[in-house]
C-alpha cells in the first residue's frame, strides 16, 4: 500500500539524491581545502596568539618590559656599518616571508628622515653611524598596528660595527608578546645576507624587569 501523496509533494529519484550527496561531498572537501590552505600559510616568522614551544625562538615571552611587551638585542659584526646597513635594509624592503617592510617616515605627511648620520658626527655615547625603522605584521595585526621595528648601527672603533635591533608591540594593551618580538628579530637575522652572529639580549625579551623602588 502507498501513502497517499499530499499536494506539493516532491518525490526525489534516487539518482537525485546521489547527486546531492555527492555535491555535499564536493562542498566539505573545498571547505577542509580552504582552512588547510589558511593554516599553511601562516608566516613562518609568527608566533600566534599564545607561546607556542614547537616554534623556534617564541619561547622568550615578554610581560611589560617597555609599558607594552618589547625586546631589545645586539648582534656584532667584522664589518664596516655602511655594509651592515645596506644589508639591514634591503632585507626589510623584501619582506623575507611578506610580513616585513622598511619604513622612510611615520606616514605619507610625516617627515622623510635620512637613515645616514654620518654628518652629524655622533661619537658619544656611540660612533652611531646609522638608524632605520621597520615593522613586522602577524595575521592579526598589520598595518598601522604592525610591531615596530628600530635599529641603530654604531662604529666599534676598529673596523667592525655594532647593531642593536628593538621591537615593540604596538597595539595598545600588548602586556605580553607571545613571544613574538624575539622572534620577529631572531627571524630577521636568519635571512640576513650579513655573516652571522649570536643575537645578545639587553633588555625585555622575557628577561627579569628589576625593580627600583
Amino acid at each position: 500500500n502507498e501513502l497517499a501523496k499530499r499536494p506539493g509533494d516532491v518525490q526525489q529519484s534516487p539518482s537525485a539524491r546521489v547527486d546531492m550527496a555527492a555535491m555535499l561531498r564536493r562542498v566539505c572537501g573545498a571547505m577542509l581545502m580552504i582552512a588547510s590552505g589558511f593554516a599553511a600559510h601562516v608566516p613562518e616568522s609568527t608566533c600566534g596568539t599564545a607561546a607556542d614551544s614547537h616554534v623556534p625562538d617564541c619561547d622568550r615571552v615578554d610581560m611589560g618590559s617597555c609599558g607594552n611587551a618589547c625586546c631589545v638585542v645586539e648582534a656584532r659584526f667584522a664589518l664596516a656599518p655602511e655594509a651592515v646597513h645596506t644589508a639591514l635594509k634591503y632585507t626589510l624592503m623584501y619582506g623575507i616571508d611578506g610580513t616585513y617592510t622598511y619604513v622612510e617616515r611615520g606616514d605619507s605627511h610625516g617627515p622623510k628622515s635620512p637613515d645616514d648620520l654620518r654628518p652629524y658626527h655622533i661619537t658619544d655615547p656611540r660612533h652611531f653611524e646609522f638608524m632605520l625603522q621597520g615593522t613586522h605584521s602577524t595575521p592579526h595585526y598589520k598595518g598601522e598596528n604592525a610591531d615596530i621595528l628600530d635599529f641603530n648601527i654604531a662604529s666599534d672603533g676598529s673596523n667592525g660595527s655594532v647593531l642593536r635591533m628593538f621591537s615593540l608591540s604596538r597595539i595598545h594593551g600588548a602586556l605580553s608578546d607571545a613571544g613574538q618580538n624575539y622572534k620577529s628579530l631572531a627571524y630577521l637575522k636568519q635571512h640576513w645576507s650579513l655573516p652571522a652572529a649570536d643575537l645578545h639580549v639587553v633588555y625585555g625579551c622575557g628577561q627579569l624587569i628589576k625593580t627600583f623602588v
